[in-house]
């Protein structure tokens, strides 16, 4: 079984239902998320510019045509003055912009304790894939599970989909560095399944963006990942002890980076499931990234 990136130009931009990866994405939204308000009223909800603690925000999405949601927490001690390091965070398959405010009860104690800003875009959808442009072809099975139903969409709304997914999460990031007073030495990016392939593709695609990246439970075996443009991002690599085939392809990451002589960090949770594995994670992320500087 092979994992390739392809061009979004491709005709086959979707995934397959028959996949590995897809049969390690929960098939309902955790905790009950919802899907996003629609865009009209969306855009009647309140905001403060520049508000601290944990909020829920939006902007007018011009290429979409809509008002997109996004998830800001911002530590107490923010004064405007000091700058302060920022968390990107993108959330599985089928999750939404709550994702990790919903799954890590102890958030915003963490940003507390650390002083990071952090933010979850929705990119987009909540199964837009963040821009990368996988096709995983084989046999679902081989993971067991179960899998979303295969898309219907033709290849170019796919496509364009996965171009609108990536031009989100890429117009929070840019808005919260324009509201509050970020240092761009100090901005990391993270996400998990499907955002943690996501943090692959965009850690490559905008290296020197990131301070050091964290995929979790997104490493897939055949992928070219382009760690070349990795070499001096610091990656934290996660994954949960019971998710067998990802652990492996996650530990064979590891030595690949490490004979790269790249910065690493690795986590594997003893006796994690692909969702438990979340919570215990996070504080280990945010460890890892206090110690990382561009």
């Amino acid at each position: 079984m092979r994992i390739t990136w392809i061009p979004l130009a491709a005709a086959a931009v979707t995934l397959s239902a028959q996949t590995p990866a897809a049969a390690q994405i929960p098939p309902t939204r955790p905790m009950g998320f919802s899907q996003p308000l629609p865009s009209e009223e969306l855009a009647k909800q309140p905001q403060t510019k520049g508000a601290k603690g944990d909020q829920q925000r939006h902007y007018y999405f011009e290429a979409a045509k809509r008002e997109m949601p996004y998830h800001l927490l911002v530590p107490q001690k923010y004064d405007g003055k000091t700058k302060m390091p920022l968390i990107v965070a993108l959330h599985g398959y089928n999750g939404n912009h709550d994702y990790f405010s919903a799954l890590v009860k102890n958030l915003p104690e963490l940003c507390e304790q650390y002083g990071f800003i952090f933010v979850a875009p929705l990119g987009y959808t909540t199964g837009g894939w963040y821009g990368a442009p996988l096709s995983i072809p084989g046999n679902m099975a081989r993971s067991g599970g179960k899998a979303p139903p295969p898309s219907t969409q033709p290849p170019e709304e796919a496509a364009r989909e996965r171009e609108l997914s990536e031009a989100d999460v890429m117009n929070v990031l840019d808005l919260v560095t324009k509201e509050y007073n970020v240092d761009p030495q100090r901005t990391y990016l993270m996400g998990h399944s499907m955002g943690g392939m996501g943090t692959y593709y965009l850690g490559q695609k905008y290296a020197s963006k990131w301070a050091a990246i964290a995929p979790m439970s997104g490493t897939m075996a055949g992928v070219d990942y382009h760690l070349d443009r990795l070499a001096k991002v610091p990656i934290l690599v996660a994954v949960g002890g019971t998710e067998t085939a990802t652990a492996e392809n996650a530990r064979a990451q590891i030595e690949t980076m490490k004979k790269m002589g790249m910065t690493t960090s690795y986590v594997e949770i003893e006796g994690g499931t692909h969702m438990s594995m979340i919570a215990p994670t996070v504080p280990r992320i945010f460890a890892f990234f206090a110690t990382q500087k561009k």
